[in-house]
């Protein structure tokens, strides 16, 4: 397995959002902007963007597919929340032991996070939704009980779930598991939105969705797109730029949703097999890969794993390439192109 190793690169300019983890560069060669048109809407807890170019398309045209864009991404929610009390995974996870007439939606996301979740051995793992609620990390915590989080961790495990094609049934036999599908829903809705701008007369463009970005069509330069991974320690740079012609990039980050206790930060991302936020010496995992979903969750699972597994996982399994940062520097897989930042 090669790999190619940097320094942590510091205190770097030009981000297009504080609300992403990805950023990226204006469509034009050399950072000339192109003309293109954003359309930014709040959904899935996060501000959503669609780039869309202008070339060859009326106004009217940009606005009707940005509507369409907008509801996409709310229907998909409607299915996708653990939250919402009149969404379809709300109403599984309250369920008895079986829930049948699950919709395609649902039953696609689901098979998906149960194949990466073994995939990945569970170092992604769907099922954590009640130790998500017990650590309350957007809340502010506290930290939890060790016999509290132990509790919920008896409750958790993809295993736990079985999915029926045959019967579009879900099966849960201790109905105490809790389906948490927030580590792979912002990547299915990226690929939602890339499947159905494909089909328009939109030449070219890119979707945000939280820490995804998906691209599609090729731009007049015929230069690939530039996605920027953030610096976890400014706010205001980036890292090294991902360079991609198509698919996602996803990125995890310890500094996207944390509180701090006694000193002590405590993030979002939890190591199924502890219960507490991953120590795995990674500050931040970015992955690209052909299918938004997959990016999304395996982002997470390489956060979990840290560097030696990640690129363990890399060469067992393949399909898809991630740069791993950590306080020591910043390693990327064979085949990911990258663009370093100038000092």
């Amino acid at each position: 397995m090669k790999s190619r190793f940097w320094a942590l690169l510091s205190a770097l300019p030009l981000l297009f959002s504080g609300c992403t983890s990805i950023q990226y560069r204006p469509f034009g060669q050399s950072g000339q902007q192109e003309e293109y048109r954003d359309s930014v809407f709040f959904a899935m807890d996060t501000y959503i963007t669609v780039r869309l170019a202008t070339a060859d398309v009326t106004e009217t045209q940009l606005g009707e597919v940005s509507a369409e864009c907008e509801r996409i991404v709310r229907e998909l929610e409607s299915v996708l929340s653990a939250h919402d009390p009149e969404s379809e995974l709300y109403a599984l996870n309250t369920s008895s032991e079986e829930f049948t007439g699950i919709s395609d939606a649902l039953e696609s996301v689901l098979l998906t996070a149960y194949e990466l979740s073994a995939r990945t051995a569970g170092a992604y793992d769907f099922t954590l939704g009640a130790l998500t609620e017990l650590w309350n990390i957007t809340g502010g915590g506290p930290v939890p009980r060790q016999a509290d989080i132990d509790a919920v961790l008896r409750h958790a495990g993809y295993e736990n779930i079985t999915i029926d094609e045959n019967r579009n049934t879900v099966m849960r036999p201790d109905p105490k598991v809790q389906i948490d599908l927030g580590g792979i829903g912002k990547g299915a809705a990226a690929d939602e939105l890339i499947r159905y701008l494909e089909t328009t007369e939109i030449s070219y463009g890119l979707v945000s969705v939280g820490g995804t970005v998906g691209v599609f069509g090729d731009k007049p330069d015929g230069t690939p797109y530039k996605v920027g991974v953030r610096d976890p320690d400014d706010p205001n740079g980036v890292v090294t730029y991902l360079l991609i012609d198509e698919g996602f990039v996803a990125v995890s980050g310890d500094y996207e949703r944390y509180f701090e206790e006694d000193g002590v930060r405590y993030h979002h991302i939890f190591d199924p097999s502890t219960g507490y936020p991953a120590d795995s010496g990674l500050r931040s995992t970015a992955v690209h890969a052909l299918n938004g979903a997959a990016a999304d969750a395996l982002s997470t699972a390489l956060f979990v794993m840290g560097t030696d597994a990640a690129l363990e996982l890399y060469e067992n399994h393949g399909g898809f390439e991630a740069v791993l940062i950590s306080g020591d520097g910043i390693v990327q897989t064979e085949g990911a192109e990258t663009e370093s930042v100038k000092p």
